[in-house]
């Protein structure tokens, strides 16, 4: 097997014949990740095939293409198209309502991915297609919308990412999202993956983003 990629809780694994070992590092639960990525897929959205449930990880089939966020680092002039297209993929995951059996993070029902930022998509080919469902659950878009803001707002892109984050809140309404920004960045600094760094970086650009709307 050929190590494709690697991240803070999982790795992905070459098996051959467009198949991908998603194994974790640490915890996960693939019978719920299995079922959110089948009922996301089952509802139209671009999700990858799950081929196999396994203990420790998923047999997915492979999607071929760089991340969102790889085209973004090579051609930052593309922010407004690359930052529509997830504010899209948001809009209509959001339109989808969740498996009962998945946890809740509030009082609606709607499907969240809780980590749909750049570098979980996939820019294949036949179009956009999310990865990484690990962190799915049900509740409001609003969180959702608002982790995007707190993980790009805090992460090493700079000025070029806080374009596309302009970009792409300009597709809804602020005011909804800055209320759930505090449970956002409570979900985030939660994560045991987030260093002590990223954590203090959250805090700051919360406590920031407060001072500023209630001096709007």
């Amino acid at each position: 097997m050929k190590l494709i990629a690697a991240g803070r809780a999982s790795e992905i694994l070459d098996l051959g014949d467009g198949r991908v070992l998603r194994r974790f590092k640490a915890g996960g639960d693939s019978e719920r990740e299995a079922l959110v990525m089948r009922h996301a897929l089952a509802a139209g959205y671009p999700a990858p095939r799950v081929l196999e449930v396994l203990p420790d990880g998923l047999v997915l089939e492979r999607i071929e293409g760089p991340t969102m966020l790889d085209v973004f680092l090579r051609k930052p002039w593309a922010f407004r198209r690359l930052a529509s297209v997830l504010a899209g993929l948001h809009s209509q995951l959001h339109e989808i309502a969740a498996p009962p059996r998945l946890p809740s993070v509030g009082s609606d029902d709607r499907l969240l991915h809780l980590d749909l930022h750049p570098e979980n998509v996939i820019l294949s080919p036949g179009g956009p297609v999310v990865i990484d469902w690990a962190n799915a659950r049900r509740g409001e878009p609003a969180l959702d919308l608002a982790l995007v803001w707190v993980i790009g707002a805090t992460s090493a892109a700079g000025l070029q990412m806080r374009l596309f984050l302009r970009h792409f809140l300009s597709h809804f309404d602020r005011a909804e999202i800055v209320p759930a920004l505090p449970a956002a960045a409570e979900y985030r600094m939660a994560d045991v993956n987030v260093t002590d760094a990223e954590r203090a970086a959250v805090q700051r650009f919360v406590d920031q983003i407060a001072v500023g709307w209630r001096g709007s």
